[in-house]
């Protein structure tokens, strides 16, 4: 079993130039980077709503003045919700694009996959906006 592993990877390695396996794994982890950052730009999100609450109860404490009901204050807690569930799908859709691209190296093709890229922009733009439109109007 080791044996034909140790010559498939002696394969992989003489049918594959290295720096466009390089670039590969550049790309594999900069796409990891960016699942674990929306991960953690979805908890963060999320957890606003928690700090809204804390904030909310110290204020009325202090000056005693009746505060006003934070009723859109669940929206934050989908919005963090949706970012996480797409760090996680990114992060799996990351090892699907490696492989893709490990096997379109093996033989000596090259092809884009321009359609990750469009989609995590949109999503970032979609979030970003509801976000912005969510501290002009709430």
């Amino acid at each position: 079993m080791k044996k034909n592993k140790r010559i498939k990877e002696d394969t992989l390695k003489h049918t594959i130039d290295p720096k466009d396996l390089m670039a590969v794994e550049r790309a594999t982890t900069a796409l990891i980077g960016t699942a674990i950052s929306l991960i953690i730009l979805g908890f963060v999100v999320e957890k606003f709503e928690l700090f809204l609450q804390l904030i909310s109860v110290e204020l009325k404490e202090k000056t005693q003045v009746a505060m006003p009901q934070l009723v859109h204050v669940n929206l934050y807690n989908y919005i963090g919700i949706l970012i996480v569930g797409a760090g996680i799908i990114l992060a799996l859709y990351t090892y699907h694009y490696y492989t893709k691209w490990i096997m379109h190296l093996q033989k000596g093709q090259i092809d884009t996959d321009k359609n990750i890229y469009f989609l995590l922009s949109i999503f970032v733009a979609f979030i970003g906006g509801l976000l912005l439109a969510s501290m002009i109007f709430i």
